[in-house]
């Protein structure tokens, strides 16, 4: 017998069946979570090392492959890409949607620093800094007129940045392509400065 056979002989087992779907249906729909603004970018970590005066090719040999080495090892990682240039080498660690982005970058530390005594003795400590998609700038404020860039630099440190600091809610405002005070000295005697 075929489904619809036994739904048109049966009409209470119809009713039944249809009767738990719904209900089923409608238990689901409560329990489905929703966010404004899911969680959709993975974490990523970035490890940045600087060996003073080598080549691209000795910052790789020297440096890249130490570390990639022991940083292959971490959990989650779904790519690891490399930028070399002259004295400078950029690891870019992108993990898997799942992996917290805390842990991500306490676990890269710690093969970072397990690596360190592997790298060249002129190497400069590694940076390594988190990206992370949800601390983004929410505004950007460009500020212009007729001023100069002094005066309007002013105007947006005195004005709008200390304004937006105020508002309830916002984490940090940063300025960013003003031209700072700035005061020069003269020395005419020992000990004696003269504006």
């Amino acid at each position: 017998m075929r489904l619809a056979e036994i739904c048109v002989k049966y009409p209470v087992f119809t009713v039944m069946l249809i009767a738990f779907l719904v209900t089923l249906g409608i238990f689901s729909y409560r329990g489905l979570a929703v966010d404004l603004f899911p969680k959709a970018d993975p974490a990523t970590v970035n490890v940045e090392v600087q060996l003073p005066g080598a080549t691209p090719e000795e910052v790789i040999t020297g440096v890249v492959l130490p570390l990639e080495d022991a940083i292959s090892s971490v959990s989650g990682i779904d790519e690891i890409s490399v930028y070399s240039t002259e004295g400078f080498a950029e690891i870019t660690c992108t993990f898997v949607l799942e992996r917290d982005i805390e842990g991500a970058a306490q676990d890269i530390r710690e093969k970072v620093a397990s690596a360190t005594n592997r790298l060249p003795r002129d190497t400069l400590p590694p940076v390594i800094t988190k990206q992370d998609p949800q601390s983004d700038p929410i505004m950007t404020v460009l500020v212009t007129g007729t001023l100069g860039r002094r005066e309007l630099t002013e105007i947006a440190d005195k004005q709008v940045r200390r304004a937006i600091q105020t508002v309830d809610g916002v984490g940090s405002v940063d300025l960013n392509g003003g031209q700072g005070r700035e005061m020069r000295g003269r020395l005419d005697q020992p000990g004696r400065l003269q504006e």
